[in-house]
């Protein structure tokens, strides 16, 4: 290798003497193996701190029945319902064409069977424990507490752990049905649990201070 081939730029910016011309094309240096891992932990990190709290716009099936001309559907998220916040859901159908009914009046109740009295109370954020709601035994499902619009939904506070019994009334003109069940809510998760993204903040500043030394060093 000659030295007309290979070109080494003096003065000018350090941006510039990070390239090297070789046979008149510009070569950069790689990405060392310890930036890469760097940078793939702090963008694994704040994909974890992205989810937050949100629709589900379904989750698990706690009832399904059909009664009269519809085929109601209850959803509750998370999955596993726990005392707190509960997204409950309700999929209403016609139940001849299995179409959904877009027009209805949906109400939702919930009565406690057997609860936990000594359990922990539900927590969630912002750092509170869930009071009593006002009024479980009329809750009104709407399009507009789902981002599905199929679906009616609503965000509704349960106090406690235990055994709850839900019904569903549905109401379009003068057709009126409703459906029941029982739903097993667990036990709340504990205050960390609600509050564990906010311990990856300090991680990730020093990752990407990390992270930025070792580009400029590079």
């Amino acid at each position: 290798m000659t030295n007309d081939k290979l070109k080494i730029p003096h003065g000018g910016s350090c941006c510039a003497s990070r390239f090297v011309v070789f046979e008149g094309q510009f070569l950069t240096a790689r990405p060392s193996p310890f930036v890469i891992c760097h940078l793939s932990f702090v963008i694994l990190l704040i994909s974890l701190c992205l989810p937050g709290n949100a629709f589900g716009d379904g989750g698990s099936v706690q009832v399904h029945s059909v009664s009269g001309p519809f085929e109601i559907t209850l959803f509750a998220e998370p999955p596993l319902p726990r005392a707190g916040q509960i997204d409950f859901s309700a999929l209403i159908q016609d139940a001849k064409s299995s179409q959904p009914v877009m027009d209805a009046a949906v109400t939702l109740a919930l009565t406690p069977v057997k609860v936990h009295q000594n359990a922990q109370p539900a927590w969630y954020p912002p750092s509170c424990a869930v009071s009593a709601p006002a009024d479980l035994a009329a809750v009104p499902l709407l399009h507009s507490g789902a981002s599905n619009r199929l679906l009616y939904g609503a965000m509704v506070e349960i106090p406690a752990a235990g055994v709850w019994h839900v019904r569903a009334e549905i109401q379009r003109g003068d057709e009126h049905v409703s459906v029941e069940g029982n739903v097993d809510i667990a036990d709340p998760f504990p205050p960390i649990a609600s509050y564990w993204p906010l311990f990856l903040f300090p991680a990730v500043a020093i990752g990407l201070y990390v992270l930025r030394e070792q580009i400029q060093r590079a």
